[in-house]
């Protein structure tokens, strides 16, 4: 029987969860080789694992389960390869509860070194994370919006939970570096560099809805989107960009939603 993959927007959203680490317990290798050229992108090698099986017959298959649960993030690890395959040969040590304590630990240890990150973050790193999405691709016009909501309503209005609220509080920090970096962007080399930086994060937002994704995956989902655009050299400041830019955009209602919608 064929393996069913998870879809890709829940696979990005643990990939991003991990700080392309491996998950298992004490391995931390490094789950992406960095390009050495250019014209090349970072090649990420690690493999995303369900935690209870997608298909009967599987590991940890949990017939309780609906098949959207098995899918979500919540239900995936991502592993080096090594351990991608110890988890689903040796089961009696490898059970739900094991590879969920495993999954939850390292994913909170990375969340908590993205406010360490954040203060080595500069022109340099926004660069790298904003030039990809702004330059290429098309520039459709983009309604500006004015932000008549607090932080902290945005959050609640769009189910934000503690893990993207950490997150969004440790980005606010460097929201007026990032709103410097695109207004010298736009006076010195691209005109209408925020707008089209707006454009395509949008287009990415409702990418990530139509894939089924809500809350803290779309957030998670536009930080991995980021991060998979921005050079040739992977590292936890350039995440912790990444995280900035899509605060400042969250912050400015260019992403998320900004009223509440009424129903037919």
């Amino acid at each position: 029987m064929a393996r069913i993959e998870a879809p890709a927007g829940q696979q990005k959203v643990v990939i991003q969860r991990s700080g392309n680490i491996c998950a298992y317990p004490e391995c931390k290798a490094e789950l992406v080789v960095n390009a050495r050229h250019a014209g090349d992108k970072d090649k990420a090698v690690g493999k995303v694992a369900h935690i209870c099986a997608a298909s009967v017959g599987g590991p940890r298959f949990d017939p309780g389960m609906s098949d959207e649960e098995r899918g979500k993030a919540s239900n995936l690890i991502y592993l080096c390869g090594t351990h991608h395959d110890a988890i689903d040969s040796q089961l009696h040590y490898h059970t739900v509860d094991f590879l969920r304590e495993a999954k939850e630990k390292h994913e909170m240890a990375v969340a908590r070194g993205v406010p360490y990150s954040m203060g080595a973050v500069g022109f340099e790193e926004l660069e790298s994370v904003c030039n990809y999405l702004s330059i290429n691709g098309d520039t459709d016009v983009v309604e500006e919006i004015g932000l008549d909501i607090s932080l902290e309503e945005k959050i609640e209005l769009n189910r934000l939970t503690d893990v993207s609220r950490e997150m969004i509080h440790a980005g606010i920090a460097k929201v007026m570096e990032v709103r410097g970096f695109i207004r010298f962007v736009e006076e010195t080399r691209h005109p209408g560099f925020g707008t089209k930086l707006a454009v395509k994060f949008k287009a990415e937002y409702y990418k990530a809805l139509g894939q089924g994704l809500e809350g803290d995956e779309i957030f998670s989902y536009l930080c991995g989107v980021a991060c998979e655009n921005s050079g040739p050299k992977d590292s936890s400041v350039l995440r912790a960009a990444a995280v900035a830019t899509v605060t400042y955009l969250f912050e400015i209602c260019e992403i998320f939603e900004h009223a509440e919608h009424t129903a037919a």
